[in-house]
């Protein structure tokens, strides 16, 4: 699913623009196309959230969601933004909403201009409360080089009530970079180069039960290699774009991934397809 304008991604659901928006601000004329459904329309909230997620042992449930063109393109001048569209954007905030922390890696964070999680819809938010969790997920950042600047949204921006983003970097960065950010974020370096298992292995023992990865190509890659996706929910853009990047980043993995299709939902002419790890 497509992260788009800072407005659309990182607010509160706008009013309804047509019969097919729920006062609370997400789609309910979603059709479920696998496995058949006998209904006309399905609950997006509940397609996603009345279903099982059990942690594998010593670690949290991670899952990726991610969005592509029919061609596997997955950025259009750099940006996922244009692949997406009304439906897209409600569905993002949907199964956002099934996470403790949002991870996301640096590169995608600078150019799609990301802002904190903001408060869900209303049939979210009742989930999440009878699951335990926070209003908010948490959004956390992975970073090889710190790079990122103090005054950004995702920073000035955070709801005072929710604790600061995580930033995953090392400690051969610039020292300046790390104190520059030590005042925004909490600031987890490791020595040498980061490794994505002992970011997930630090989550977990913060307590998190669910983490979703919203990219880049790069950080699912290095997510699908360590072996540490139990999910995939990709959307299937109806645009042909050509050229660019897919969904994975860098070198073939060491062994194919199989997975599972437990589901696909439709609208607006876009296909939302739910993967499960083998």
């Amino acid at each position: 699913m497509a992260v788009d304008e800072l407005r659309l991604l990182h607010s509160r659901p706008q009013a309804p623009t047509s019969p097919g928006w729920a006062d609370d601000g997400y789609r309910r004329d979603v059709q479920q196309v696998f496995p058949r459904s006998d209904m006309d329309d399905v609950d997006p909230v509940a397609a996603y959230h009345d279903v099982d997620r059990p942690a594998p042992a010593g670690r949290p449930w991670v899952l990726v969601n991610m969005v592509a063109s029919v061609d596997g393109v997955t950025a259009v001048d750099g940006r996922s933004g244009p692949l997406g569209g009304e439906a897209d954007h409600r569905l993002l905030g949907v199964v956002r909403g099934l996470a403790d922390v949002v991870l996301v890696g640096a590169g995608t964070v600078r150019t799609e201009g990301y802002g904190p999680p903001r408060t869900p819809v209303v049939e979210v938010g009742e989930r999440r409360a009878d699951r335990g969790q926070a209003v908010r997920p948490r959004l956390a950042v992975v970073s090889g080089s710190a790079d990122l600047d103090p005054s950004a949204a995702l920073f000035a921006d955070r709801n005072p009530d929710d604790p600061p983003p995580l930033v995953y970097t090392s400690t051969d960065v610039p020292p300046d970079r790390l104190v520059g950010l030590s005042g925004v974020a909490e600031v987890v370096a490791t020595d040498g180069a980061l490794d994505v298992a002992a970011v997930v292995a630090d989550l977990y023992d913060r307590g998190v039960g669910i983490v979703l990865c919203e990219g880049g190509p790069g950080l699912v890659a290095q997510l699908c290699s360590a072996g540490l996706v139990d999910e995939l929910c990709l959307s299937v853009s109806p645009l042909v774009v050509g050229g660019g990047s897919g969904l994975l980043a860098g070198a073939p993995l060491p062994t194919p991934t199989s997975l599972r299709l437990a589901h696909v939902l439709a609208a607006d002419d876009f296909l939302f397809c739910r993967y499960l790890a083998c």
